[in-house]
């Protein structure tokens, strides 16, 4: 048995460039519907605030870079450390480094990122793909997508009303580069909100871009526990960490429909997996997806798709070993939106 819960990951507060508190964004995204919210200020790490707002668990990282750096890049979600880490004039590689010698493990942040020159807005990619030791990547930066149509003032004004009409998921070339890292190391993939939650003005008008509401309800990380919450914060922040880690998760595009309660697993004569689970093809292996809600459904072997439908259930029988992952999109506002993508299950032999 499987317990699931959602999550707002990636998310700043007043502590850094945010607009709310801790308390304030917990209350939020408990309104929301949300089980728990991991925040991640920029480069400060506020100690003693994990535990249980309400029905609500929060969590606290951080999200690194070196300050020094020109150009920006290498943005870096650090979780379950005890300590701050200082990023400044430390390579990519040092820092992963420091967070695991802590016993934590990261992200990496909005790896591609595209800044129309209208925002006046940074472009703040990944670049140092050498790097090793880290957990995975963020495969969906709300914010990342949202700032890349702001082309114009009249875009600006339209998008900050209304982001629903334009989102549409992860951009193509980071979930190439994430089937790319698949070939050779397994790689776990969570949804950012990245938000932020300030409101700005333009002429008499006054906005939250992208408010903490709407982005709790939009870009959504999904986590499959062996165990419920107890409301016990070390058990229950282990549970988090440790589905994350392995990659029991998926990421959601829920503003487009609710996505809890999806399956993808795989059986065969003697075992059974999930997401993030490695699994042989001995014996004979069934894989099945299983969606709350019609979807189009893709079922991707090594980045290619396999086996496609329109509905509810797509069930497959492998005859290869491979890093097999699920997609599935939906049609919302007229057009066709990503809504889930979830992490693959490794099958050996």
């Amino acid at each position: 048995m499987v317990f699931e819960y959602v999550g707002g990951i990636h998310l700043h507060t007043s502590s850094s460039d945010g607009a709310s508190t801790h308390e304030e964004v917990a209350q939020v995204a408990s309104r929301a519907g949300l089980d728990f919210l991991i925040v991640a200020d920029h480069n400060v790490f506020v100690k003693d605030r994990d535990g249980w707002y309400g029905d609500l668990l929060l969590l606290v990282g951080e999200e690194l870079h070196d300050t020094q750096r020109a150009p920006e890049a290498n943005h870096y979600l650090a979780f379950d450390i005890d300590e701050h880490i200082d990023a400044d004039n430390k390579s990519a590689q040092t820092v992963i480094d420091e967070v695991n010698t802590q016993g934590g493990f990261g992200f990496i942040a909005h790896p591609f990122e595209h800044s129309p020159s209208f925002t006046r807005e940074p472009e703040l990619p990944w670049v140092d793909w050498e790097v090793t030791g880290y957990t995975g990547l963020e495969i969906w930066n709300y914010m990342s997508e949202f700032k890349s149509y702001l082309h114009n003032l009249r875009r600006v004004l339209f998008f900050v009303y209304f982001p629903q009409v334009m989102m549409r998921g992860p951009f193509p070339e980071t979930l190439a580069k994430w089937d790319e890292l698949l070939e050779t190391r397994k790689t776990v993939i969570i949804a950012g909100t990245d938000v932020h939650g300030n409101t700005y003005s333009f002429g008499p008008l006054r906005r939250a871009i992208l408010s903490y509401d709407h982005c709790f309800k939009a870009a959504r990380t999904h986590i499959l526990t062996p165990e419920p919450f107890t409301r016990e914060l070390k058990h229950d922040k282990a549970l988090v960490y440790q589905a994350l880690k392995e990659g029991c998760c998926f990421a959601a595009y829920d503003a487009v429909g609710d996505s809890f309660g999806l399956r993808f697993t795989a059986s065969n004569s003697e075992a059974s997996a999930g997401m993030g689970q490695e699994i042989s093809i001995a014996g004979g292996l069934e894989l099945k997806i299983s969606s709350p809600l019609p979807a189009d459904l893709r079922l991707l072997k090594d980045g290619e798709v396999i086996a496609q439908t329109k509905g509810r259930k797509l069930s497959h029988t492998a005859e290869q070993g491979g890093v097999y992952r699920v997609e599935a999109y939906r049609s919302h506002l007229l057009k066709r939106r990503g809504w889930v993508f979830t992490n693959p299950i490794y099958v050996t032999g």
